[in-house]
């Protein structure tokens, strides 16, 4: 949710490593080690993150059981967004010194490779093992938010915000999910008590607040400020591409914003979701696949990821993989009219003649009782879906 930005290592946390070594590698070794340390350090400082990886390489395979050097390799990997050898690395370490700061950073790559119910777990433990680590405690409320465990994050970020009621980070997350819960009156007060001034983050949640109560234009100029100001800040993008398909059906537009969204964060659930929703519904079936099977690999139990990869394996003929989803979907949310019209297609392809004629059935019964609510759209059929599990035991979005 929110940027993080790491300070570079210093250089007495990086020379630990060496002089925790061992006694087994001898004096003229363990001075040619030091020197090879020092140019790492020097190397990772100025940014050659390249040049540093290959040195602390060199001093693993002389001393492989160097974890801290271990740990800033991960470190060095992970700047270079090679995440999957940075979560080795810091699993290698962990194994070897059980560490907070190395279990913080690996939740930090497992969230940047989507494996967010994996981050969580580290991130409790760092926080466990430290419970004054602030930077624990703001990722794992993020990862609560990213995984639609709202009222987790806010029971997290209630008592930080507290403790330091002008943290603004603690308070940009608490107000966003306070919004999440529509508990807008908690939120206003901590905007007021934080945001008063005139930053992006001040429109994003006074943008929120507006979208709550179904003022979309004003949302939309509360994002469009903020987006003015900081166009790369988390959130904004996707909340402004909502706002847009509920008060514009800019379809469009929307796609654009949530494009943005997720060249900043790849793995924004919602964001891959609805593009992915928006292109299908498009007719770029193809296209869409590839956010629709990422959404799904974030949030595997929710309905609406299920809905939309079903729908996109029918659009491009994948029967047996649309058949599974769909009905999962129909068996958890019989309701949901988009549903049973997939099915009924599904099934004239499938040849399965009774099946379809029950599924047409359902959709005429169904339409019947629209008058309350329509479900037409992208806007009705995935957000009436989104949140929802097909796993009892899964957390439910309200």
């Amino acid at each position: 949710m929110l940027p993080r930005t790491r300070p570079a290592p210093s250089l007495a946390a990086l020379t630990f490593g060496i002089l925790s070594l061992g006694a087994g590698a001898a004096a003229p070794q363990s001075q040619e080690l030091d020197t090879l340390l020092a140019r790492a350090v020097e190397r990772h400082q100025a940014g050659d993150l390249a040049g540093a990886a290959d040195l602390y390489v060199q001093i693993l395979t002389a001393v492989p059981g160097a974890a801290r050097v271990r740990s800033n390799l991960g470190a060095a990997w992970a700047g270079l967004g090679r995440y999957e050898d940075a979560i080795d690395q810091y699993r290698q370490a962990l194994q070897q010194i059980d560490e907070p700061s190395i279990r913080r950073n690996l939740a930090v790559a497992l969230l940047k490779t989507g494996q967010a119910h994996e981050a969580a777990s580290e991130a409790e433990r760092a926080l466990v093992a430290q419970p004054g680590d602030r930077d624990a405690l703001l990722l794992l409320a993020d990862c609560r938010l990213r995984l639609g465990e709202i009222q987790g994050a806010v029971d997290l970020l209630q008592p930080a915000a507290s403790a330091a009621p002008d943290d603004k980070a603690i308070a940009y997350l608490l107000g966003t999910a306070l919004l999440d819960l529509n508990r807008t009156g908690e939120a206003q007060v901590v905007m007021d008590r934080v945001f008063r001034d005139d930053s992006p983050e001040s429109h994003v949640l006074l943008g929120s607040m507006y979208a709550r109560r179904g003022q979309w234009p004003a949302a939309i100029g509360e994002y469009e400020k903020a987006r003015a100001a900081n166009p790369k800040l988390p959130l904004v993008n996707f909340l402004y591409g909502e706002a847009l398909m509920k008060e514009r059906n800019d379809w469009a537009g929307a796609a654009s914003a949530f494009r943005a969204e997720l060249e900043i964060d790849p793995n924004h659930y919602e964001s891959n979701l609805l593009l992915g929703t928006l292109l299908r519904e498009g007719g770029q079936a193809d296209e869409a696949l590839p956010r629709l099977e990422h959404a799904a690999r974030l949030r595997g139990e929710d309905l609406a990821a299920k809905f939309s990869l079903g729908a996109a394996y029918l659009a491009t003929g994948r029967m047996v993989e649309a058949q599974r989803l769909l009905e999962a979907v129909a068996a958890a949310a019989p309701g949901h009219l988009p549903t049973q019209m997939q099915l009924a297609v599904l099934y004239t392809r499938l040849g399965r003649p009774d099946d379809a004629a029950a599924a047409r059935a359902r959709v005429a019964q169904l339409t019947k009782e629209a008058d309350a609510r329509s479900f037409q759209g992208v806007r009705e059929s995935i957000s009436d879906l989104i949140g929802k599990s097909s796993d009892p035991a899964g957390g439910k979005k309200p």
